[in-house]
C-alpha cells in the first residue's frame, strides 16, 4: 500500500481463533497455543514497528476473537493492542437486529454446544449446535442448486447446503434450516441487555481488574 498508494493503514485488525464465524486458521491451529490471540498480538506489533519508525506514524492494532469481559480487554491491551473488536458480547443486546430466537440460542447454549464446523466455503467456522447442523452431520442436507454463486470455493456438487441461506434463516430464528455463528464465549450470555448496559459492565470490569502480566 505504501509503495502503490503512498498510504499506510489507519489501523490493523487481528482476529484470533476464538472468534465466531469463519476462521482464518486451519483446524489444527485453532487450539494450538502458538496461534492464540495473546501470541499473535505481540508478534504483529513487532512487525508493525519498523513501518511506524520509518514513516513516523502510529498504526493501531485492534485485537478481536474471544474478548468478552473488561478483564479480557485489559489483558490484551497490556500486550500492546490499541483497542478491541467485540461481536459476540453485543449479539444479546436490545439494539442487535437479529431475531429474538437468534439471541436466545446464545443464552440457551452450553459451552459444549459451540462447535467448529466445516463451512461450504472451505473454511472452519465456529457455530452453535442446531438441528440443522445435526442433519448436515448425518448427510440429510444437500442443495439442489446454487442461488448466489458467491464464492468459487463453494462447490454445489459437494456442499451440503448454501451458507448464505442457512445464515439468513438463522438470523430470522429458523434453526431447522440454519445455524448461528458465535464466538467461543457465547455460552456466557445470560440475558438481553442494552448496549449502554453492556458498556457500563465492560467499563466497570476493566476498572476493577488488575493487570495479569500475561
Amino acid at each position: 500500500w505504501k509503495t502503490n498508494y503512498d498510504y499506510l493503514p489507519d489501523a490493523i485488525i487481528v482476529e484470533g481463533p476464538k472468534a465466531g464465524g469463519h476462521l482464518g486458521f486451519k483446524e489444527e491451529q485453532i487450539d494450538d497455543s502458538n496461534y492464540a490471540l495473546e501470541r499473535l498480538v505481540p508478534e504483529i506489533i513487532k512487525e508493525l514497528k519498523p513501518f511506524e519508525d520509518k514513516y513516523d506514524k502510529k498504526i493501531p492494532l485492534i485485537a478481536a476473537g474471544g474478548i468478552y469481559t473488561g478483564q479480557d480487554i485489559r489483558d490484551i491491551m497490556d500486550l500492546g493492542a490499541s483497542g478491541v473488536q467485540m461481536g459476540t458480547r453485543f449479539v444479546t443486546t436490545d439494539e442487535c437486529d437479529a431475531s429474538a430466537g437468534f439471541k436466545q440460542t446464545y443464552i440457551d447454549a452450553s459451552e459444549t454446544d459451540i462447535e467448529i464446523i466445516r463451512s461450504p466455503v472451505g473454511m472452519p467456522g465456529r457455530a452453535i449446535l442446531s438441528n440443522f447442523i445435526s442433519k448436515v452431520k448425518t448427510g440429510r442436507k444437500q442443495p439442489k442448486t446454487c442461488p448466489f454463486k458467491c464464492i468459487r470455493t463453494c462447490d454445489i456438487s459437494k456442499s451440503p447446503y448454501c451458507i448464505i441461506i442457512a445464515l439468513m434463516n438463522a438470523l430470522k430464528g429458523n434453526f431447522e434450516s440454519g445455524y448461528a455463528f458465535a464466538g467461543s464465549n457465547a455460552f456466557r450470555a445470560k440475558g438481553i441487555f442494552s448496549v449502554k448496559e453492556v458498556f457500563q459492565s465492560l467499563l466497570s470490569e476493566y476498572r476493577t481488574t488488575q493487570s495479569t502480566g500475561v
